[in-house]
């Protein structure tokens, strides 16, 4: 099913709530606010239906988002409950693979259904109500629940606010729509607790991330016309700090910011040896996702990734190759 209608969506997902009881919600790796907001916010509702519901996520939930989190029984593979799920939803994850580890515990009968905003999605779902037009998962989450006339609470409506706040970069991104605000101001009326967000999201720093924030600075260096800027993220960096990359997310917006520039990319070495996570964003018309799926990423048109074997010096020449090829093609210097 692709591109139906909301109704549709709505219907087909109403139904299989109400057949099923088990469920299991998942999101991508390293998850970020909205994946885990619109988690956060579906347990709430599926659970207030008297569902057996369980969240299991690949990675550590940053720091920042950790005060949504409780009551929730959310797992970290290889933990989780032995009832098997009849229904798995995956949310905010263009792929199976990009579910990391947590894909092992899918059964194999298991009804899924994918909920995401992904230009890159790979609709593997039963269900795939994939919508490119709404600012973040939370808001086709939002749409779901109020479809179904669930109540939301302040728990909700606090979950899927982080989802939008962060996803719409406090809404200063290109996703920010009229619809996406009116939906913030819903969620507010709502019962958000709009003060709490800000305090733990963007005001609780802790100093060392604030020292790694700044080390990180150093590295910035600018190509291309300066058009592109670099920034790197080592091991050493994070260990001296002591700092865990599951927090250091929001660096990635740091190179994009730089007056000038059109695509910003962040370089950080991985746990895994020899392998690189690059983070691209852009403006002015510039598409990183296709940039990101040849090298065999994908995201959004101005926020995507992909991960890459090599140094991160050779991964950074690499990046800039591509890069520079088609700011080249965009100018029309080449074809």
């Amino acid at each position: 099913m692709k591109d139906a209608s909301i109704k549709t969506y709505v219907d087909n997902i109403r139904d299989v709530i109400k057949r099923y009881h088990h469920f299991l919600i998942t999101t991508h790796i390293r998850a970020d606010g909205d994946g885990i907001g619109s988690e956060i916010a579906l347990f709430y509702a599926l659970a207030g239906m008297g569902k057996s519901v369980f969240i299991v996520n690949d990675s550590p939930v940053p720091q920042i988002y950790k005060f949504i989190i409780p009551g929730t029984g959310m797992y970290v593979y290889p933990e989780f409950p032995k009832d098997p799920a009849g229904v798995v939803f995956a949310l905010d994850s263009p792929t199976l693979e990009r579910l990391g580890k947590t894909q092992e515990i899918i059964p194999q009968d298991a009804v899924i259904i994918n909920i995401d905003h992904h230009i890159s999605n790979e609709y593997f779902g039963a269900i795939n109500w994939v919508t490119e037009s709404m600012c973040a998962t939370g808001e086709i989450i939002l749409t779901l629940l109020k479809e179904m006339n669930i109540d939301i609470t302040p728990d909700i409506a606090t979950a899927l606010y982080v989802s939008i706040v962060t996803d719409t970069g406090r809404f200063t991104h290109s996703n920010t729509t009229s619809q996406a605000l009116r939906a913030a101001a819903f969620l507010l009326e709502r019962g958000a607790r709009h003060t709490e967000i800000s305090k733990n999201v963007y005001n609780a720093n802790p100093f060392n991330s604030v020292q790694l924030h700044a080390q990180v600075l150093n590295t910035v260096s600018l190509h291309a016309g300066n058009q592109i800027a670099t920034i790197w993220l080592t091991k050493e960096m994070l260990e001296k700090a002591n700092v865990n990359a599951i927090d250091t997310q929001e660096f990635a917006d740091i190179p994009v910011s730089i007056d000038g520039v059109t695509v910003g990319v962040l370089l950080r070495e991985m746990t895994k040896p020899n392998w690189v996570k690059v983070s691209l964003r852009s403006r002015n018309g510039f598409n990183v996702n296709d940039v990101a799926k040849k090298f065999g990423g994908g995201g959004h048109k101005y926020a995507a990734g992909c991960e890459i074997q090599g140094s991160i010096a050779e991964v950074q020449q690499l990046i800039l190759e591509e890069l520079e090829k088609v700011l080249l093609q965009k100018s029309g210097v080449i074809s």
